[in-house]
């Protein structure tokens, strides 16, 4: 279906299931949508907009418009971009190319195809004319065991999947090339234990925003990355690099893979957008060698007693600690210190062997307060970390 509508110059919207129908109206309404699939009857039917809403103009783009994609939500309110055709292909052709993905190759997929993690993964597949092996969510177990059947090349995992794999100790087949980890930063303790089991693992980062990715690695990883580097851009992708500027800053991206702009009613192209530059929340920059590197968000330092905090720090220090297998930090308000710091883990480490770890490990503003253990982090059905869950959790 992905595949005939492009085809046929239409525009698809994935949603997911167990929305109520006023809340399918309300995204229609958002968005201009103008038909709806019914898989039990496997009809389209055209949505019947209330009275008064804002009918959809012709599209005035160079390239059709052929996907719009909600953003995961991980950390505040999701919004639905518009990607055109050309997007898809040029970004798809770049990935391609990046990770030597032909015709003779498998790639299976394990994310899911409401997000642009999975779905770029279907336009690289087409256009390479390559094998899927199409697993409908993430199994640990399942992954495991098609890895080794399928004679699977490349494999794309979030950070939280790859830790679940890890866990079954299953060992990486020999026809497996590429393990792709994105969505999220790979945690230098997580990457060594992933190498040392002898992965091949290949940093991305990138966005819903630009298609997936920006930027990958050149090769499989020989050692754990520091500083946060990622990897070279991808063609035609421009990071923008203000004057006198001498330190990160906030990521502004621009090129062909990069959105039409923000869903609206009328689907008018560049909301979101400064003449095609689109700003990120993540800071970061090029490095001598010419290698994007991410340092974290904008958000993620915080002033606890006077000190500066950086969170991505404060995670990557806790994951050090012995039996920990997933953790999320979650900054909540303080009247007296600004903010004070939860730990949500999971592992064999109890929460006050936990606490007494962190005794001269950490300096006093890093140190959470309060230590949270359950039996595992809730996700989101893109893989990653539910935020907004974790928070609940923390509170």
């Amino acid at each position: 279906m992905i595949l005939a509508l492009m085809r046929i110059r239409a525009a698809l919207l994935p949603y997911r299931t167990g929305l109520t129908p006023n809340e399918r109206l309300e995204l229609a309404t958002s968005t201009g949508a103008e038909w709806r699939w019914c898989p039990e009857s496997k009809i389209l039917v055209p949505i019947k907009h209330a009275a008064g809403a804002v009918s959809a103009s012709p599209w005035s783009s160079d390239s059709e418009l052929a996907l719009l994609v909600k953003t995961s939500g991980s950390s505040g309110g999701p919004k639905v971009v518009m990607l055109t055709r050309e997007n898809l292909l040029v970004s798809a052709a770049a990935v391609n190319r990046r990770l030597g993905f032909g015709s003779d190759d498998v790639w299976l997929c394990c994310l899911r195809l409401s997000h642009i993690g999975g779905l770029a993964i279907i336009h690289r597949w087409a256009l390479a004319g390559a094998t899927l092996v199409l697993h409908e969510g993430f199994d640990a177990q399942a992954v495991a065991e098609d890895l080794q059947r399928c004679a699977v090349t490349h494999v794309s995992l979030v950070p939280p999947m790859l830790v679940r794999l890890l866990e079954t100790g299953v060992a990486p087949p020999r026809s497996l090339r590429v393990v792709l980890v994105g969505g999220q930063a790979l945690s230098p303790v997580l990457a060594e234990r992933a190498l040392d089991a002898g992965w091949p693992l290949f940093l991305t980062y990138g966005m819903t925003e630009a298609t997936s990715q920006i930027a990958t690695s050149a090769h499989a990883l020989e050692r754990v990355p520091a500083d946060g580097r990622v990897g070279p851009l991808l063609p035609g992708v421009e990071i923008d690099r203000r004057d006198g500027f001498e330190g990160p800053s906030r990521l502004r991206v621009r090129g062909p893979m990069v959105m039409a702009g923000y869903a609206n009613p009328r689907r008018v192209a560049g909301q979101g957008l400064a003449e095609g530059w689109f700003e990120t929340s993540d800071l970061g920059g090029i490095d001598a060698a010419g290698e994007l590197c991410v340092v974290g968000r904008a958000d993620d330092v915080l002033v606890i007693g006077g000190n500066n905090v950086s969170l991505v720090r404060v995670d990557g220090l806790l994951r050090a600690a012995p039996g920990i297998a997933d953790l999320a930090v979650v900054a909540l308000e303080d009247t007296i210190w600004g903010h004070r710091l939860v730990v949500v883990y999971a592992g064999d480490l109890d929460e006050p062997a936990f606490e007494r770890w962190c005794d001269g490990t950490l300096s006093g503003a890093e140190r959470p307060r309060t230590f949270k253990r359950v039996p595992a982090l809730p996700l989101l059905d893109s893989g990653k970390y539910d935020r907004i869950a974790i928070r609940a959790l923390a509170l």
